[in-house]
């Protein structure tokens, strides 16, 4: 009887050492995200980045009755500041301030409601939009649903939530090249986009350009540069942007 119990007794420890290094491998895994390939240095000499509580900033500066917010969640295991090379053009070239805040485990599935605390750190900013890459972009959609927000940007992404009664404003980037993205999901989901949502598709551009972060697992190889691909994403978020923007 002695021995069945010390078999149970080191099975059940077994076990539990094996659900701890599950753990600690999927922590790892979690702490370790994509990118970033480049420093917030390299970016526009007017552009600032400040890291806060809410978030990495970007900004010139000033902020006038006029400055849209764009809240910015990251996609899943990638580090924020991959996104500020591609963001900061609005920045510099739009009334505009952005923040890409810090996700739990770097998923934006564990805070959904990280606008909530982005959007109170900038009391003086009146009028907001949000978005995010990937699963990034899935849970801004959550968000937005009955919040209150003027647009959405998606990169790469899509809404499972139904937002075809809103009056949102709404721009969808995709890739032809993104190796990543269920492209038949993506597709049967345009019907939950806000009734005016543009769609663009990037040629050449694949799921990882969207930020700069280097390779990922799955993805295709790109048809563009990643230079290219910044520049013609910076293009179009700017035409977007221009109806509701000051230019700087």
């Amino acid at each position: 009887m002695a021995s069945i119990r010390g078999i149970a007794r080191a099975t059940v420890v077994t076990l539990a050492m094996l659900l701890v290094a599950a753990a600690l491998v999927g922590l790892v895994y979690a702490e370790t995200p994509y990118g970033p390939d480049e420093a917030p240095a390299d970016l526009a000499p007017s552009v600032s980045v400040t890291r806060t509580d809410a978030g990495y900033l970007l900004s010139d500066g000033s902020v006038t009755d006029d400055t849209v917010g764009v809240v910015f969640y990251p996609g899943a295991r990638v580090a924020p500041e991959s996104y500020l090379p591609h963001l900061a053009p609005l920045v510099a070239e739009r009334n505009a301030v952005v923040i890409v805040p810090e996700m739990p485990l770097n998923f934006a599935v564990f805070d959904i409601d990280a606008a909530d605390e982005v959007m109170a750190s900038q009391p003086d900013i009146e009028r907001w939009y949000i978005g995010g890459h990937s699963l990034g972009g899935a849970m801004a959609c959550e968000y937005v649903d009955g919040e209150r927000v003027e647009g959405l940007v998606l990169f790469a992404s899509y809404c499972a939530s139904d937002l075809t009664d809103s009056d949102l404003r709404g721009l969808s980037v995709l890739g032809s090249m993104d190796g990543v993205i269920d492209a038949e999901r993506e597709r049967d989901s345009r019907a939950n986009l806000p009734p005016d949502t543009e769609i663009v598709e990037i040629e050449g551009m694949n799921h990882a350009q969207f930020g700069a972060y280097g390779p990922q697992r799955g993805d295709s190889n790109p048809g563009i540069s990643d230079r290219e691909a910044r520049e013609r994403l910076s293009a179009v978020l700017l035409e977007w942007f221009e109806p509701v923007t000051a230019p700087r």
